[in-house]
């Protein structure tokens, strides 16, 4: 039986990893979920694991925060040490976390091959600690799993050449891919977070979320900022908060589910004196919950990678407080905009978009069928199958 242990840590991992552990299992493959701890608040963890019906971790390290070298010293010492334990046939990582980094490494230097879900992102700024982490996780993997042929081209780029299908989306699940390659596969699969994103949204309760939250659909603005290029520099946290200010004052209703490290951030800021009534701030919402509100918004204004994406899934464009962005097919497409954290360019471009009839503006399939998480289960087990049946 395939053995696979499989580490997340992070909230947009566990959305990643919910129908995918679900798959593997499906198949009878032998699956030990590790929870690193890198997020440990309930909002950001345990409700996730509820609410998406992920399994309860096997390992649970509780690293919780620290500096980047700290965090992933820690991880890496604990995942070895469950790795020597379990003997597993692969170790699959998502995104590009520190989680994502450590649980590479760990398994590199241990030679057992890695699985990289969401691999071959590129936001080529190497002072974002997680551009280091996909570049590092990417050239220590065995299989790279690619969200799309733009994350494909991106490794074509570096060099790697073992491209299966030439970079098409792969769709014949049954077929082997061959083990004895020297070199890395490239597959793109698909998005994974399409996949239970569209699943999320037909099992949500739209109006009870839109009515809890006080707001009507696409009369809101949907707020999400957590990137330490931000929350750390204190001039582009003010310009964000004056753009929100703004915008909340010209009578939109703004809704901000405040990530634990922008709240610490605007209350040592001060920031939050004066609150204008149509700025409405809370803890963190679940998965389902924050579905809903992309669906609905008028405008998302947000740092994260995975909400910009989500966005395109539902309608909802995007404008990114950023200098760059990982999907950048959604800004070459005119659906989302790169503001920068620039106070009068973040308040224009929201006004702009939110004039805009997003619902007849053509939509791309940039990330797959909605059936990531299948091919990705089946060729893991197929090439484990063949490895182990070969070695016999």
């Amino acid at each position: 039986m395939a053995k696979i242990l499989s580490i997340v840590g992070a909230r947009p991992q566990f959305v990643k990893a919910a129908l995918l552990c679900k798959r593997l299992r499906e198949l009878r493959c032998e699956e030990i979920l590790l929870h690193t701890g890198q997020h440990y608040d309930f909002n950001m963890s345990d409700i996730f694991f509820e609410e998406l019906s992920l399994p309860a971790p096997d390992y649970y390290l509780g690293v919780g925060s620290g500096g980047h070298g700290e965090q992933t010293g820690k991880m890496l010492i604990e995942i070895e040490k469950v790795l020597v334990k379990e003997a597993c046939d692969f170790v699959l990582v998502y995104g590009d976390t520190n989680s994502t980094l450590a649980g590479a490494l760990a398994a590199s230097k241990l030679h057992i091959p890695v699985a990289h879900v969401e691999a071959g992102l590129r936001s080529y700024n190497r002072h974002m600690p997680e551009e280091i982490n996909r570049l590092v996780t990417d050239h220590v993997s065995t299989i790279l799993f690619c969200p799309n042929t733009v994350s494909v081209e991106n490794l074509q780029k570096e060099g790697f050449a073992n491209i299966w299908n030439h970079g098409n989306l792969y769709a014949e699940t049954g077929t082997l891919l061959p083990v004895d390659s020297a070199q890395p596969f490239v597959v793109n699969v698909g998005d994974v977070m399409y996949d239970i994103a569209l699943k999320a949204k037909d099992s949500a309760v739209e109006k009870d979320v839109l009515e809890k939250f006080g707001v009507w659909e696409r009369r809101f603005v949907l707020v999400t900022i957590h990137r330490p290029e931000n929350t750390d520099v204190r001039e582009n946290m003010e310009n964000i908060w004056g753009a929100l200010l703004d915008i909340a004052r010209s009578g939109v209703y703004i809704f901000f589910p405040l990530h634990p490290r922008t709240y610490k951030v605007l209350s040592e800021f001060g920031m939050l004196a004066d609150i204008p009534k149509h700025l409405i701030l809370t803890d963190p919402i679940s998965y389902r919950e924050m579905v809903v509100m992309e669906h609905h918004a008028g405008v998302i204004i947000t740092d994260s990678g995975g909400v910009q994406k989500e966005g395109y899934f539902f309608g909802t464009p995007c404008v990114i407080p950023r200098g760059e962005t990982e999907w950048t097919e959604l800004v070459e497409h005119g659906w989302n905009v790169l503001s920068g954290a620039s106070r009068e360019r973040i308040r224009e471009e929201t006004f702009r978009l939110l004039n805009i009839d997003h619902d007849a503006r053509e939509s791309k399939q940039f990330y797959g069928d909605g059936d990531a998480c299948t091919r990705i289960a089946k060729i893991l087990k197929n090439v484990i199958s063949r490895g182990t049946h070969e070695q016999g």
